[in-house]
This record gives C-alpha cells, sequence and structure tokens, in this order.
C-alpha cells in the first residue's frame, strides 16, 4: 500500500475520562498507529475498523473512531484523510470535501425518501436519521432564517448590543469552549437588548442571547455553561430534530424539491416551533453531559452553572414572566444542579473582571 509512514498531530480521548493527550497518528503497515510523546497512549487501529464520527469537510477538522469502542481521534489536517483512504473503504462515504452539493443533495434526497417509505407513520423515530443527514450548507441556510424569523417572533422591537468589547469577550468564550469539543460547526452568536430571560440554539450553529439572561447569571461561569448547553444542543442536532417532528411532511417536501429556498416559506412555522417546543428529558441530559464536558475540559467552575439551576429550580412557578419563556423550553428538574456539582471537575474563571464588565455593559446605549 502507498503512502505508508505518512503522520499528522491529533488529539486523543479514550471515552471515559475527559482527558485529552497530544498524540502522532501514523500510517503503519496494518493499521493507524497512535502514540503521544509521554507514552500515555500507544496503539494500532487496524484499517479494516476506520470509521469517521462526523462528516468531513475541506479545511476543517476531521473525527475517527474505531468500529467499536469510545475512543477518539481527531486530526486537524484535513488532508491526512487522503493518505487513509486508500487502506479503507470506510471512509469515502462521509468524506465530503469538494463535495458535488447537487450531487450530496441528491443523496439526500433519496435516502429520505426512502426512510419516509418505510416509516411514515414513525415520523418521530426517524427524525434523529433525517436530521443527520442534512448537509451543513443547508442546515446553516436554514439555520440563518430560522434565527432571524424567531427574533421577529420573539424580539421584533429590540436591537441588537453591539458593544465591541463585549462581543470579542464573547467570542473569546465561544472559541474556548468550542475547541474542547471540535464539530462539523462554526458557531456565531447574537446578543439582544431583550429583559426575557432566555437563550436559544438554531440549526447550523446560530446562537441567541437576551440581555435578561445576561442580567440574571450571577458570575460568567454561569452564562458559560448556558453557552455550553446550547452548543450542545446544536452539537447533537437536537433542534433540527424537532424542528423535523413538528413539520414532518412540510421539510420533507421542501427538501424532495430540491430547492433549499422553499424552507424560507416555512421559516416562521419553523421558528414558532424552536421558541415554543420543549426538549425532551433525554435531549436537556445530553446537552448537560456536553456542557459539564466542554467545561471541564476548558477548566472552567462549574459552580456557576450550578447556581444558574439552583436560579431556575427557585423561580419556577412564580410569576415572572420574563423568565418563563426559557423554563418553558429547558425544563428544570433539582437532579440538573445535583448533576454539575457531582460531575464539574473546572476550576478556572470563564472571563475576566473586566470581559464579564464589557458582556454585562455591551447593550448599554
Amino acid at each position: 500500500m502507498p503512502d505508508r509512514g505518512a503522520s499528522a498531530a491529533g488529539t486523543y480521548t479514550d471515552g471515559r475520562t475527559a482527558r485529552r493527550h497530544s498524540v502522532r497518528a501514523t500510517i503503519g503497515v496494518d493499521g493507524l498507529l497512535i502514540d503521544s510523546d509521554d507514552g500515555a497512549v500507544v496503539e494500532t487501529w487496524p484499517f479494516a475498523e476506520l470509521r469517521l464520527v462526523d462528516e468531513a469537510y475541506a479545511g476543517r477538522p476531521f473525527r475517527l473512531k474505531r468500529a467499536s469502542g469510545a475512543e477518539r481521534l481527531t486530526v486537524a489536517d484535513s488532508d491526512f484523510l487522503d493518505w487513509l483512504r486508500p487502506h479503507t473503504g470506510r471512509l469515502s462515504r462521509n468524506d465530503l470535501r469538494g463535495a458535488n452539493l447537487k450531487v450530496r443533495a441528491a443523496g439526500w434526497i433519496g435516502a429520505t425518501a426512502a426512510i419516509l417509505a418505510g416509516f411514515w407513520f414513525l415520523l418521530p423515530l426517524a427524525a434523529g436519521p433525517i436530521a443527520s443527514r442534512v448537509p451543513l450548507s443547508w442546515e446553516e441556510g436554514l439555520g440563518h432564517t430560522v434565527q432571524r424569523q424567531a427574533l421577529a417572533l420573539m424580539a421584533g422591537d429590540s436591537r441588537l448590543c453591539t458593544g465591541r468589547s463585549g462581543q470579542l469577550a464573547f467570542a473569546r468564550l465561544v472559541q474556548r469552549l468550542s475547541a474542547t469539543k471540535p464539530s462539523r460547526y462554526r458557531f456565531r452568536v447574537t446578543v439582544v437588548d431583550n429583559s426575557t430571560v432566555n437563550a436559544f440554539a438554531a440549526p447550523g450553529g446560530y446562537i441567541v442571547v437576551f440581555r435578561g439572561l445576561i442580567d440574571k447569571s450571577a458570575d460568567a461561569e454561569g452564562l458559560a455553561g448556558v453557552m455550553a448547553h446550547e452548543m450542545g444542543h446544536v452539537i447533537e442536532r437536537h433542534g433540527m430534530e424537532n424542528l423535523v417532528k413538528a413539520l414532518g411532511l412540510s421539510f420533507v417536501m421542501s427538501a424532495l424539491i430540491g430547492d433549499t429556498s422553499g424552507f424560507a416559506g416555512i421559516a416562521t412555522d419553523m421558528a414558532q416551533s424552536l421558541a415554543t417546543s420543549k426538549f425532551s428529558r433525554d435531549a436537556e441530559r445530553e446537552a448537560d453531559r456536553i456542557a459539564v464536558e466542554m467545561l471541564n475540559r476548558a477548566n472552567i467552575s462549574g459552580r456557576g452553572f450550578r447556581a444558574f439551576f439552583q436560579m431556575v429550580a427557585r423561580e419556577t412557578g412564580q410569576e415572572d414572566k420574563s423568565i418563563g419563556r426559557y423554563f418553558a423550553s429547558h425544563p428544570a428538574t433539582r437532579g440538573r444542579a445535583q448533576f454539575v456539582r457531582t460531575h464539574a471537575t473546572g476550576t478556572r474563571p470563564a472571563m475576566s473582571a473586566s470581559e464579564w464588565q464589557a458582556v454585562r455593559t455591551m447593550c448599554d446605549r
């Protein structure tokens, strides 16, 4: 086989702990050799067992796993995938670098039609597979449209907060969190000058934070926990699944037509669904787990996140309509604060004092 000896730097996790190891992946005779400088990781993954965790895109990190097992390997150099492909036929299907979007869309439409043919009356169960097959370009375009429509519905008279120092502090926080869990998404945060205690994530990585949520957060660590939670919903495509379940035939028919501009016609319905639908308890637990994992890997204290849930528990059911919207879409349970307390291990602040002050005042005129 060609290209033996080719190597690339990567990050390895064992799936059991939050520890990340800097490793070098090398194409060997029988498999992919993975070893760290400190000797903590020395493994060989057979070529036949290599799988892509997510779709691979040009210029973005890609993740590998074994056919069985929780271990993950993230490689920043997407070109390394070209060296691996001749050794295994299992990586080509999800390799979308330079893929023809029309061909990709046709394949996705065919898969969607096949799913609907077999599971017409079981659409809720098929929502996960359908959501996972939506091309990234479609999801980002859809998310942008839904974000704008949701803002028009929920805060049509509110202006955006554009304080430069606050925007930079938010960007640094998001970058710090997203670096702990590589994904196909580029997260974009919009802050709205509205007193409602709310935040939501639209498909494709669009996150909206209302000023009321910042005001209610006792510290930057609480805000970081909420941000990581919303990012978790995006990474696991919970919003996409809810939209597929809620819109069903309308969503699928727009896709089958082959014209993504057709999504604009149902954007208002999607935004309304996003604003009012509740995530399942399983989805909330999954987003909480990812949030705590991100905080731990970024070494951000979980005390503020736990305090936020405790505030939610205290104020749920009270006559405070400004808080009700976030609670409606993120149902609180006492166990969520306990989960954070039990599993959070970070010790550092999420922001400096000056960055937190910039965030708290970024909506000032």
